[in-house]
């Protein structure tokens, strides 16, 4: 038996709660369902059991079918099932097949997913780990500019998070439309105010024919502006400067660039008077 589970959760606990009936099935995974079709037309199999192409899973109810009530962490801050297979999808060298088979080999202790008692175990938990923290790192250190009144920003992260920074970002302002460019991808967020769905994703070619009225393209120069002529030189200390922003978080927005190059190589004379016009001295 050939059994096609999508590359989500619902389709990778849909895949082990199949596993547990049948131990013997075959298991192959695909993006979506023309990722599907494509799989199939190339092996040439038709008889296949598809699994979480169609409608929404009740992921909670596969967690507890799986492995019951008991949820232990390794530590506080760990996701539950859910978040965890999430978060190990999203890494680059995410093996789906072989999650679905580690998930399968618990036996229904949870405890084996955080423990690392195993090489699997270790591997998928460091996993989740990785992908934790470049999400954190893009929350701190990457720096939205305003296009044409989108708040935008383009990551830079190995892992495929670029639309959990989105959903961030949209929650963190709902007042204006939010757009994150993952390569040749965009992932809009209060898509609302421009005339899309509350949450989608576009092709990031046509991030830049969107328009918001609503918001000052400007903000970035004048907060550079106010940064620049409240800097006290003798209150400057490099190290720790690049404690709080290294330079690897640089390339993650222009911003970001910016504060790199001030903290590198100083900050650009600049005073109170830089704020009033020549008119109104």
């Amino acid at each position: 038996m050939i059994v096609a589970f999508r590359e989500n959760v619902g389709g990778v606990l849909l895949a082990c709660a199949e596993l547990m009936v049948n131990p013997d099935c075959d298991l192959i995974s695909a993006k979506d369902s023309d990722d599907l079709k494509q799989k199939m037309d190339f092996t040439g199999i038709d008889d296949v059991k598809v699994l979480g192409f169609r409608g929404t899973t009740d992921t909670t109810k596969l967690v507890k079918y799986i492995f019951g009530k008991q949820l232990p962490r390794m530590f506080q801050g760990d996701p539950d099932v859910e978040g965890y297979v999430s978060m190990i999808l999203r890494h680059r060298s995410s093996r789906p097949i072989e999650l679905v088979s580690f998930l399968y080999s618990c036996q229904g202790n949870v405890e084996l997913l955080y423990s690392g008692k195993s090489v699997t175990g270790k591997k998928y938990y460091n996993y989740m780990r990785d992908v934790n923290r470049s999400y954190h790192r893009l929350c701190m250190f990457a720096r939205p500019y305003f296009v044409n009144g989108v708040l935008s920003v383009k990551v830079d992260s190995p892992h495929r998070i670029g639309d959990m920074f989105c959903r961030w970002l949209a929650r963190k302002n709902p007042d204006i439309p939010i757009s994150v460019i993952e390569g040749n991808i965009a992932w809009i967020g209060n898509g609302g105010h421009v005339g899309l769905e509350h949450y989608t994703q576009v092709p990031s070619s046509l991030v830049g024919s969107l328009e918001f009225s609503n918001a000052c393209d400007d903000i970035d120069d004048m907060w550079d502006m106010y940064y620049d002529s409240q800097f006290i030189p003798k209150r400057r200390n490099k190290n720790h400067a690049r404690q709080l922003q290294p330079k690897a978080s640089a390339s993650m927005s222009k911003m970001s660039e910016r504060d790199s190059y001030k903290v590198e190589r100083g900050i650009a004379n600049c005073t109170l008077d830089n704020f009033v016009s020549q008119s109104e001295v």
